[in-house]
């Protein structure tokens, strides 16, 4: 999802989505990175099957061509939307990104990080004003992309705390980041609003964090309140765009994904 320029530090939660036919992967909950990032210079053919996959996405959601994105989602994301019709209506105000930020992001260079035990590979892009990164992974039909939307209302939501961007925030001008605290999300707890069935966004317990898509260490959530809040320290700005992302699971026995990603 795309993010907005702020500077400051992140706080973030992670939850998983259920897929009874699927055992997700287990990854160790709080950890330093052990892979290096792959670049794909702006002009240059993409370094790797997942950013080639993320330049066909982006290409179809800059040339409104609904038809071919639906194909490159995953049948977790698609399975959040319900319908091609229904992703084609309201994906563009969901906080997945927008045809115009597509378009901006098509033309920037691509970095990709390996997560967890390999369940994902995030393909991130940012400019000194956009920023976004998509979860890429294998499936029955391929690689296909995880970029399920956030929803309106009552369903266990995240929001950033610093920047205070709520759950998703893509472009230059937008919250500002404190930079005298951590970066901080929070997740709401299923049980505080009422819910009986799943969380399509999830309520992790660890959070996966890219910097511009270099991978940092993992976090664990924190009590707050009724739900949980992350918090990273990410440091100073050097004044041009920075790309923050938390990546979590959705549910214990899915390999589906999600993320969120703001600009600081």
């Amino acid at each position: 999802m795309t993010s907005t320029l702020a500077v400051g530090a992140l706080v973030a939660a992670t939850g998983c989505t259920s897929d009874p036919a699927v055992t997700a992967p287990t990854a160790a909950g709080t950890g330093s990175p052990s892979v290096t990032a792959t670049t794909a210079p702006v002009d240059a053919a993409p370094a790797s099957a997942e950013q080639a996959i993320v330049t066909r996405y982006l290409d179809a959601i800059a040339d409104a061509d609904t038809a071919a994105a639906w194909a490159l989602l995953s049948p977790e994301a698609q399975d959040f939307y319900g319908s091609e019709s229904t992703f084609a209506s309201t994906s563009a105000t969901d906080g997945t990104v927008t045809p115009d930020e597509a378009a901006v992001l098509r033309d920037a260079p691509l970095v990709s990080a390996e997560g967890p035990e390999g369940a994902f590979t995030l393909v991130s892009a940012t400019t000194d004003e956009l920023a976004d990164a998509w979860v890429v992974r294998e499936t029955a039909d391929g690689l296909r992309v995880d970029d399920a939307g956030v929803p309106p209302t009552g369903d266990s939501l995240y929001e950033w705390i610093n920047p205070a961007a709520g759950a998703e925030d893509q472009t230059a001008g937008g919250a500002a980041y404190d930079t005298t605290a951590p970066a901080s999300i929070s997740f709401a707890s299923p049980q505080s609003q009422d819910q009986t069935e799943p969380s399509v966004v999830g309520y992790p317990d660890t959070l996966w964090v890219f910097l511009d898509g270099e991978q940092l260490p993992s976090i664990a959530a924190v009590s707050a309140g009724s739900g949980k809040r992350f918090t990273t320290e990410i440091g100073e700005s050097s004044g041009a765009g920075r790309g923050l992302t938390v990546v979590w699971q959705t549910g214990d026995d899915s390999l589906g994904w999600r993320s969120s990603t703001v600009v600081l």
